[in-house]
Order: C-alpha cells, then sequence, then structure tokens
C-alpha cells in the first residue's frame, strides 16, 4: 500500500470516528495531551477540514497521534487488514535492526580486540627497534674508538 493512500484511508478513518462520536477539537486536545502527543489546535482543524489535501500532513507526526488516540480509543475496525500488516512488517523490522545491532556490536567488539593486539604488536616492535638503535649506536662508538686508536698508531 502507497504511504499517500494510507495517509488518506487513516485520515477519513479518523474524520469518520469524530463525526460519528461528536467529538470536538478541545476533546481530542484532551485526548492527545493524555498520551503525551502534543499537536495544535490549528493542525487539528486542517486534519479535519473537509478541503484539506491529507497527503500534506507529515505521517509520523500529525497521523500517527491522531490514530492511535481515535482509532485505538473507540476500538475501530476499518482498515484492520492494513494496520496489522503494517504492524507485522514494523515488528520485523525492528527484529531485523536489533539482529543489526547486535551484529555491530560484535564486531565492534572484535575491532576493538584487533585494535588492542596490533597496538601490543606496535609498542612490542618499538621496544625492539629502540633497541636494535642502542646496539647500532654502540658499535658505532666501538668502531669511532677503533679508528682514533689505528689513526694514533699510525701517527706515532
Amino acid at each position: 500500500m502507497e504511504v499517500s493512500t494510507l495517509k488518506k484511508d487513516t485520515v477519513d478513518r479518523i474524520r469518520k470516528v469524530k463525526k460519528e462520536r461528536e467529538l470536538t477539537i478541545p476533546d481530542i486536545l484532551s485526548m492527545l495531551e493524555e498520551k503525551n502527543y502534543f499537536l495544535s489546535e490549528a493542525t487539528l482543524k486542517r486534519v479535519f477540514s473537509e478541503n484539506s489535501d491529507p497527503s500534506s500532513f507529515k505521517y509520523r507526526d500529525t497521523i500517527v497521534p491522531l490514530a492511535d488516540v481515535l482509532l485505538d480509543f473507540y476500538e475501530d475496525q476499518s482498515g484492520t487488514n492494513e494496520v496489522e500488516a503494517l504492524k507485522s512488517l514494523i515488528r520485523d523490522k525492528n527484529m531485523t535492526i536489533s539482529i543489526l545491532i547486535a551484529k555491530n556490536d560484535e564486531l565492534r567488539s572484535d575491532f576493538e580486540k584487533r585494535i588492542a593486539h596490533l597496538q601490543k604488536q606496535i609498542d612490542r616492535l618499538e621496544k625492539n627497534l629502540d633497541f636494535r638503535e642502542g646496539v647500532v649506536q654502540r658499535k658505532d662508538e666501538v668502531i669511532e674508538k677503533l679508528m682514533n686508536k689505528v689513526l694514533d698508531i699510525k701517527g706515532e
């Protein structure tokens, strides 16, 4: 089902429930506040206006809170199959997200272990390099002393 069609169907069902139950904008605002949703009165008036285009509303910010409050509260059963299909799709996507998060955490842990191992190798190699440089420096000093002795002997 296309999102714009879903928006239109949902807004139509919300409008139908409002009309059938003779709810006022203040009634709906109170119901929204009880569920910790906050929409402006102007937004509600636009939603319930007959000549407003449902596709112009933000689905997550406007339509979902109204549907949650009005359709669930008054147990609207129209479009139940679509809603159940969407809920199932959301559950599947949430499960996939959970699996991917766990996999990401596992990969991050493995990556951090590899970094720690490589850092230990770098530290060991740097120590080895420092030792080798020290050995070369001492050998250079010995060679220089021997060269000075050889030159001293030739100069006598």
